[in-house]
């Protein structure tokens, strides 16, 4: 390997140049190429970052000597360009999300794992020290039976007018799930585990687009953990989240925006004895258990860790990157259940069945199936 970790970036609109000036800041890689459609933009951000622009990402990974490539590209060509990545023996990270489907991120793992390669995900929230904090307090509570979850905001069709391919199936794979709320739901099932079985309600409220605008979910995961989840952008921004264990529980909120870096409110509440045996000790018709509160003040700075420091070591250094493709197919996998019961009106189970999803996926790029109009 060249002393300098040699990148490719596919991509430089929104994400793609931030991460291209991550690499160009790291004494340990350096960008060697720049490969998007837009050939006046990428010539302005080889300025900075330094590096050969290509209008061809499939030349650029012919042509160009690389160890490693980021790709930030509309999310139906997160795909079909990570497996030309890979199969080019090259180090793979992928913005957010790792696939349209559980089907095609099984094809990324699997080509990964069989060349050796390092395939890491773009979901930079566990980065975020509010949520570092949360994971450890969550870890505290014991067994968690009870969780709800909220991510609301406002999106308005401007947004979309600007970036059309986010309000189609064939190419956003989704709305507010695979848009806005991957990164929440990566969250859950960092903290909470695999999932087991969910229904859903997914709808379109407020938007002339065909993807869904509103989630609203139950979730079963295997742990035991039960979650209430709700995920909108026809709504004012909050972001609550209670997670209740049988030592305790602790509620994360924050209402000046939802990606909350550091949020207003972080706090746990230790039960005086475990919730079980609570339950069990105790006579009479109701009653409640003593709790301690505890404020908890979040270190770290105020902003966001860069995720190419954390990738690129994970390539010199042999270690796993924050989000894995692993990781991340459990994630998508999650989402397209709970597409998949919105659609089917049923309960989906776990592992999902990747030929009935994309049954449901083909219908509703094809317009065969619709989001209901709530």
């Amino acid at each position: 390997m060249n002393d300098l970790l040699r990148f490719g970036i596919i991509g430089i609109n929104g994400r793609g140049g931030g991460l291209a000036r991550e690499v160009a800041a790291s004494d340990r890689a350096e960008v060697v190429a720049v490969a998007d459609l837009n050939e006046e933009a990428a010539n302005a951000l080889v300025t900075e970052t330094g590096g050969d622009v290509w209008a061809d990402y499939e030349a650029m990974l012919s042509g160009a000597k690389l160890d490693a490539v980021v790709i930030a590209t509309p999310h139906h060509l997160h795909a079909p360009m990570g497996l030309a990545c890979l199969e080019a023996g090259l180090h793979t990270f992928i913005e957010k999300p790792i696939s349209n489907t559980v089907a095609e991120a099984d094809k990324l793992v699997d080509l990964a794992k069989s060349k050796a390669l390092k395939l890491g995900i773009g979901h930079n929230y566990r980065t975020f020290p509010g949520n570092i904090a949360m994971k450890k307090l969550v870890d505290e509570l014991g067994d968690i039976h009870r969780v709800l979850w909220q991510w609301i905001d406002t999106r308005v069709e401007t947004y979309y007018d600007r970036d059309i391919w986010r309000s189609t199936w064939a190419n956003a794979g989704g709305g507010v799930l695979l848009n806005q709320t991957s990164h929440d739901i990566d969250l859950m099932c960092w903290m909470l585990g695999e999932p087991a079985e969910v229904s859903s309600v997914i709808g379109n409220w407020g938007h002339r687009f065909e993807v869904e605008d509103t989630a609203i979910a139950s979730i079963r995961f295997k742990s035991g953990a039960v979650a209430s989840v709700q995920f909108s952008i026809c709504d004012r921004p909050l972001n609550y989240r209670q997670v209740s264990g049988d030592r305790g529980t602790v509620e994360f909120r924050d209402d000046k925006r939802p990606n909350s870096l550091i949020p207003d409110t972080l706090r746990i509440g230790r039960y005086g004895m475990p919730m079980r045996q609570y339950i069990s000790s105790k006579g009479g018709i109701a009653s409640a258990p003593n709790i301690e509160w505890e404020e908890i003040e979040v270190a770290g700075e105020r902003n966001i860790p860069p995720m190419m420091n954390d990738f690129i070591s994970a390539v010199i250094d042999a270690h796993d990157p924050v989000t894995t493709g692993s990781f991340a197919r459990t994630t998508i996998e999650l989402i397209n259940g709970i597409i998949q019961s919105g659609i089917r009106k049923e309960v989906v189970s776990f592992p999902l069945d990747r030929d009935a999803y994309e049954s449901v996926f083909d219908e509703l790029k094809s317009g065969l199936a619709k989001v209901n109009r709530l």
